[in-house]
């Protein structure tokens, strides 16, 4: 987390070898990735102490959105790995919307964090006036709280996405930092001018900010907006008799780079630890994976014993072709991903086995 850490994100000491306890501050703290990343950061520092903010009601259960079993739709329920990491008193949790200034000048002033990462977010699908406020003003406003607070953490991390570089003629993957970027939909535009702006406020208030572009997360309990968590339910249902061989897709045409959720919280704490306040760093797994390889790798983890019909759909508009990143610059700070996207599909699969459909079973009815 600071300069003294390793990748490995092995604590700081004091002069006498004693650990610094590091004050982190999530905002985000109960989506996907905001959860993996306190539930990282924990393990990685004993002695860290992280306060995490979001606009739901304390879940230490769920996530925030929901999941499907069968013909059930319930809470997302939390994997158990994460919730025994999270039931800790290093850990807090408060209610505060990232678009409420005061509230977060206050709590950023009664615990003057360390490092501070910003993963509140709209996603992909969310109307426009959403994704406005949340993905641009959210950044607005807590980069206006630290000003208003006088707090200068050591860093700010801000979680940006792979989908600010978008399609231009003429321009091939994979993307560096460097390249221009040309966004598709109306949520990869709000990333890109919350990048923007946020570099104007953050020189504005000498903040040490550098930007996470985070490309596509990949892990137990994930949104089915998402394309492996979707196919992920689709086969875990087939392989327990609830559905036919069968399963519903949009285009599987296009690449993408898929990187475990739990990379994404070590390339976080990197970051922290190393990343050049002002620069971007993709966030990525640098492997270019095609929708129909995902497909073939759930089918046969799966292990089902008839073949799998494919039902399509229309493809979304604004989809990219190709994408997947240059990730030269986050491993010259030293970062090695962990999970080869075989291990993050099995994590998939078995979240849908055993906590979703226990979840099912147990429940009134079930």
């Amino acid at each position: 987390m600071g300069r003294d850490h390793d990748p490995r994100g092995r604590p700081r000491r004091d002069a006498a070898g004693r650990p610094v306890t590091d004050r982190i501050l999530i905002t985000g703290a109960q989506g996907f990735l905001g959860r993996y990343l306190a539930a990282d950061w924990l393990a990685a520092e004993p002695d860290a102490v992280i306060l995490g903010l979001g606009r739901s009601p304390a879940l230490p259960d769920t996530f925030t959105h929901v999941v499907h079993w069968g013909d059930a739709a319930l809470p997302a329920p939390l994997p158990p790995r994460l919730g025994r990491a999270l039931a800790t008193p290093r850990y807090g949790y408060r209610v505060i919307n990232i678009a409420d200034g005061p509230a977060l000048a206050r709590a950023i002033r009664e615990v003057r964090p360390d490092i501070v990462v910003h993963l509140a977010a709209a996603l992909r699908d969310d109307p426009p006036d959403r994704l406005v406020s949340t993905n641009i003003g959210g950044v607005v406003s807590l980069l206006g709280a630290l000003r208003e607070s006088s707090v200068v953490p050591r860093k700010v991390i801000l979680g940006s996405s792979g989908s600010v570089y978008g399609a231009d003629p003429g321009r091939e993957p994979p993307f560096s930092e460097e390249a221009c970027c040309a966004p598709m939909d109306p949520y990869a535009a709000t990333k890109r001018a919350a990048e923007d702006l946020g570099r104007i406020l953050a020189e504005a208030a000498s903040l040490p900010v550098v930007w996470g572009r985070i490309f596509n997360p990949v892990g137990a309990g994930q949104d089915e907006r998402h394309l492996c968590g979707w196919l992920g339910r689709q086969i875990a249902e087939a392989g327990a008799g609830l559905r036919p061989p069968s399963v519903t897709v949009g285009a599987l045409d296009t690449t993408r780079d898929y990187i475990d959720v739990r990379d994404v919280a070590r390339a976080l704490r990197v970051l922290a630890a190393h990343g050049q306040p002002g620069r971007a760093y993709n966030v990525a797994s640098g492997r270019e994976t095609s929708g129909e390889d995902v497909l073939a790798m759930l089918v046969g983890l799966g292990g089902l014993a008839a073949p799998v019909d494919v039902v399509r759909r229309p493809a979304r508009r604004g989809d990219v072709a190709r994408s997947f990143a240059d990730v030269s610059r986050l491993t010259a700070l030293g970062y090695r991903p962990r999970h080869s996207l075989r291990d993050s599909l099995t994590a998939v699969l078995a979240y849908y086995r055993a906590c979703v459909a226990a979840r099912v079973v147990g429940a009134p009815g079930g």
